[in-house]
């Protein structure tokens, strides 16, 4: 007898099964396999093969059966009967969906290389072919080393008849007067015609002294083509820069912008390596060649976009420009650059400031004597006399070395030293460097002026004969540490953005002033107190600029231009006082 418990339970009607994918393994359905696994609600339908693994794998699995239903097909639908997945089919083909994704990756990975190289090769194109005007430049500012001496004997290649020790002085001097006067004129030329055709300028005009020089006989030709070349020099070291600056990419323009140091030294060597043991013409014919090099190539780069927004109309220019220089890249991001440079274009024209606007504070004012102390003990070790007379002050050493391979190994150790810098500055301080500098030079300039002073007053020098040049080599290294390149990093620093433009021209202009004076005055002073006076003044010099760089040179390592700023003012002590109390 079945009890009344059992008889209401039997009565009860079975409850509803939701209907089951037909591809669905579990128990219930009789399909025989393990149970559905259910994830979130979501059920997980099983696959009839690799083939519908694949496709459902792209589209995103159904959440549940009934909206399968309505989306296709099923396999029921088709009269599918293939055998269902086990799961060895199944790792097999989450392994080759891997695989195929993994390949995808790397060919997208291969596929952005192959655009930041590109970017990369053009870039470096339009760096090299405008650093060929520092280069040319290079050559105009040493010419005069190994050519004064031909012209001083009467050399007949020259084409001119002996000149004297007053006008050689001038020869010497005026390129760096004209280089005074050049960034005066690249201020007015670069915000009317653009970066790009103010270095094209820059290059005819070198051309045309070059040609004045060679083929317009006569002192007066010669006087007028060295300013001209100085006009040169002041527009490169100006305009090259500020190109650099304005097409690099943020994390190359550090290494582009070391190349001009690079570039100008391996002038410097141009000249000291062909002048000695060609003729005055075929000097100069080498020398010419350099900027119509420079223009035959920089004449196909582009101009910066920066130089085409600040023109009227330049925007499609300015992407054109853009695009080449990076490589052709993706099109938004392209367009997002080129937006943060019209904003930073933009701000540049609103903040634009004049040169009263450099003596209106504090600040502004110590920067500027800052700037210009650092570029005038620059001047004061000698570094100018030495790259245009440095063939005639081997010549009075009297060494048994020729002063034309001395000049050479002093150019080659200065292009070395010129590559290696900008490496070692990474390991240690802007001041550190610069202590070792003056240190270095202070030592090297005082030993020169011995080994002179004991030559003129009737010393046997033949056992030190080996002192001027490794005085000289030890010179340059140690100005390429420090002296050389760091007062124009010291400058950029400690300007507002706004005044730098401003600032920079000043300050290059008061160096070439100071150099001039110095490459006008050597001759004549070594001729009346001795060249051992000379080196000594040099070297007191260095000391004085090693005090004022331990006591009065602000420390801006790691520093914000806002806290270098406040130090420049005065503020530093009494807001590191408003932060304590707070």
């Amino acid at each position: 007898m079945i009890s009344s418990g059992l008889r209401g339970v039997l009565k009860k009607p079975p409850k509803q099964q939701p209907p089951q994918h037909r591809l669905n393994l579990s128990g219930a359905s009789g399909g025989g396999g393990p149970p559905r696994r259910k994830l979130s609600g979501y059920t997980r339908p099983q696959f009839a093969g690799p083939m519908e693994l694949e496709t459902l794998m792209e589209e995103g699995a159904s959440p549940d059966p009934g909206r399968r239903g309505a989306d296709g097909p099923t396999a029921a639908d088709d009269g599918d009967t293939r055998a269902p997945l086990n799961n060895g089919d199944k790792r097999r083909a989450a392994h080759q969906h891997d695989q195929r994704q993994r390949k995808d990756d790397d060919a997208a990975a291969m596929k952005t290389n192959t655009e930041s190289t590109r970017s990369s090769i053009n870039l470096y194109l339009a760096a090299f072919t405008v650093n060929m005007g520092a280069l040319a430049a290079g050559c105009a500012m040493t010419w005069s080393s190994p050519t004064l001496v031909k012209l001083q004997k009467g050399d007949p290649s020259t084409g001119m008849e002996k000149i004297t020790l007053e006008e050689a002085s001038w020869v010497g001097s005026l390129v760096t007067l004209g280089a005074a006067i050049g960034p005066v004129l690249a201020g007015v030329l670069l915000d009317r015609i653009g970066r790009k055709n103010t270095i094209l300028i820059s290059m005819i005009m070198l051309a045309v002294s070059w040609i004045l020089i060679g083929f317009v006989p006569g002192i007066p030709a010669l006087y007028c083509a060295r300013v001209l070349a100085g006009l040169t020099v002041g527009v490169i070291f100006t305009a090259v820069p500020m190109y650099i600056a304005e097409i690099s990419e943020l994390h190359l323009r550090s290494s582009l912008g070391t190349l001009m140091q690079f570039f100008l030294v391996a002038g410097f060597l141009v000249e000291y390596a062909v002048g000695p043991y060609t003729t005055y013409l075929t000097l100069v014919i080498v020398s010419l060649a350099m900027p119509i090099l420079c223009f035959g190539m920089f004449v196909w780069m582009p101009d910066s976009p920066h130089s085409l927004l600040a023109r009227s109309g330049g925007e499609e220019k300015a992407l054109k420009s853009l695009r080449w220089l990076r490589g052709n890249p993706e099109e938004t991001v392209l367009l997002k650059e080129l937006e943060d440079i019209k904003k930073s274009v933009n701000e540049a024209k609103d903040q634009k400031s004049g040169v009263s606007d450099l003596f209106n504070n504090r600040g502004n004012i110590n920067a500027l004597m800052i700037s210009c102390a650092m570029v005038a003990w620059q001047q004061l070790c000698g570094i100018i006399v030495l790259l245009i007379y440095s063939q005639m002050i081997f010549i009075q050493t009297g060494v048994e070395l020729s002063s034309s391979m001395s000049t050479i190994i002093v150019g080659s150790v200065m292009l070395g030293a010129s590559a290696l810098t900008p490496c070692l500055a990474k390991f240690t301080t802007m001041k550190t460097l610069l202590y070792i500098s003056g240190i270095g030079m202070a030592i090297t300039d005082g030993t020169l002026g011995l080994f002179f002073y004991l030559k003129n007053t009737g010393s046997d020098v033949s056992s030190i004969g080996w002192m001027p040049l490794s005085s000289l080599v030890v010179f340059i290294i140690t100005y390429c540490l420090g002296f050389g390149p760091l007062p124009w990093a010291i400058m950029g620093e400690i300007f507002p953005p706004n005044l730098k433009s401003v600032a920079s021209s000043m300050t290059t202009s008061f160096c070439w002033i100071l150099g001039f004076v110095l490459s006008k005055t050597f001759i004549n002073v070594c001729d009346v107190i001795g060249i051992h006076f000379a080196f000594w003044i040099f070297a007191v010099c260095c000391i004085f600029a090693l005090l004022f760089t331990a006591f009065v040179l602000p420390d801006t390592e790691g520093k914000s231009l806002q806290e270098i700023q406040d130090m420049l003012q005065g503020r530093t002590k009494s807001r590191n006082t408003e932060m304590t109390k707070a």
